[in-house]
């Protein structure tokens, strides 16, 4: 019965709509919203289907300025890093060091210093420099081989937050990040400037209530927003279109617990959507039983991994029914990069279907690499594990999660202010 409902062609058709960007915050995550809640709204059934509305600060980026001093004299293109803290207008200067990979060895140089990384940065590093008495830092991005808009550098967000953060960061292209280190380059000086402006999103929402087991809740969710490089047909829509198919196939096949699909914005900008989700559920998530999510789906070529945030048992379990409907798929027991994310911090245990892909992040992920046969087979997977989650008489998996994780995630989501 299974086999044949879901379809890949309706999932294709669905992210067919949503060829174009949607950044957080902007008229084209508006946009998307609205015709989600269209198609929702298209079946005709008892769902409760809703908008939750929240409001996150994004970083206006005003100036960006960096330049080699001394041995040598050079301006260089730059981009300032979203939330950290602004220059005064004259700029910061200040004698430079490489610290690479941030070692203890090398970060005992760092004290009064304006310092340059290796492609990483986060709250987490920051705090490490800050601690270090680092007065600015400087990233890279890129590859050695890019030309053209790709030759220009690309910063990254620091988390989300209300506050801008205690030193200044910005962002170069690996190339000029090499001829720096080949040059020498003793003394540096930067100029950050930017604002914060409030910017709202939205989850959105529909919930099927379960026939006897109302109380018990599962959740089924995705993100729908997108970077600004690209439209995002893999990362996300793919597994938004998954999302509603399974929406439609709890609609005539309705669940004995509750089953709630979300379809989140703003996660692009640090999880938002599904922090607000589990802020405005605070009261029921005693009754939330088990997260599945999806993020990067839809590509014909890859294998397919279920990482699973909670006991490793839930691993085979899931592994049995991939076998059982014929789909090959891997497991891994791991805190994930994606909304399950924010399940797991609240003591959910939960999941995030992830298949290999090309383009995330880039102007190339669009849907002529979306696949119908790869979209029918992992809604499929899903259906399988949702329909035996939402219907086994005693709920089938061990709602603990190791302590490792546990601590994973609570330093994870603490550095988040």
């Amino acid at each position: 019965m299974m086999n044949t409902f879901i379809s890949g062609e309706r999932q294709y058709d669905f992210v067919s709509k949503f060829n174009y960007v949607r950044e957080a915050g902007t008229c084209g995550e508006q946009r998307a919203a609205e015709t989600i809640l269209q198609e929702l709204k298209k079946e005709n059934s008892d769902a409760q289907i809703r908008t939750e509305e929240f409001s996150f600060f994004a970083p206006q980026i005003k100036r960006s300025f960096f330049e080699v001093t001394a041995p040598y004299h050079k301006v260089y293109e730059a981009c300032t890093f979203g939330f950290c803290a602004n220059t005064d207008e004259n700029g910061l200067e200040a004698d430079f060091v490489y610290l690479e990979n941030a070692d203890d060895i090398n970060m005992k140089r760092a004290n009064g210093k304006i310092v340059m990384l290796n492609n990483y940065m986060s709250r987490t590093m920051l705090e490490k420099l800050v601690k270090a008495g680092a007065l600015g830092f400087v990233s890279f991005s890129g590859t050695p081989i890019d030309t053209g808009k790709k030759r220009l550098p690309a910063a990254k967000n620091l988390g989300q937050s209300k506050t801008l953060a205690e030193i200044p960061g910005t962002c170069i292209h690996f190339v000029d990040a090499a001829e720096i280190v080949e040059k020498g380059a003793l003394r540096v000086r930067m100029i950050c400037e930017q604002t914060l402006v409030e910017k709202t999103s939205q989850n959105i929402c529909a919930r099927i209530e379960g026939s006897d087991k109302s109380d018990d809740i599962l959740t089924v969710t995705a993100h729908y927003d997108s970077v600004p490089q690209g439209p995002g047909a893999y990362d996300n829509m793919a597994g938004c279109a998954i999302v509603m198919e399974l929406f439609l196939y709890f609609c005539e096949h309705k669940p004995r617990r509750t089953i709630d699909f979300v379809f989140f914005g703003a996660e692009e900008k640090g999880l938002l959507g599904s922090r607000a989700y589990v802020k405005a559920h605070e009261s029921e998530l005693s009754h939330h039983l088990f997260n599945m999510n999806i993020d990067l789906a839809g590509q014909s070529l890859g294998g397919t991994v279920i990482g699973v945030t909670g006991d490793s048992s839930i691993c085979r379990q899931f592994e049995a029914l991939a076998e059982k409907c014929g789909i090959g798929m891997t497991t891994r027991s791991s805190v994930w990069s994606s909304d399950s994310n924010t399940f797991a911090w609240k003591r959910i245990p939960s999941m995030t279907l992830n298949r290999d892909g090309y383009g995330m992040h880039t102007e190339y992920d669009t849907i002529d690499l979306i696949s119908a046969w790869s979209l029918c087979r992992s809604a499929l997977l899903l259906c399988t594990i949702a329909n035996y989650l939402a219907n086994e008489e005693v709920f089938p998996l061990c709602r603990q999660i190791p302590q490792e994780f546990l601590a994973q995630l609570d330093a994870s989501f603490s550095t988040e202010k």
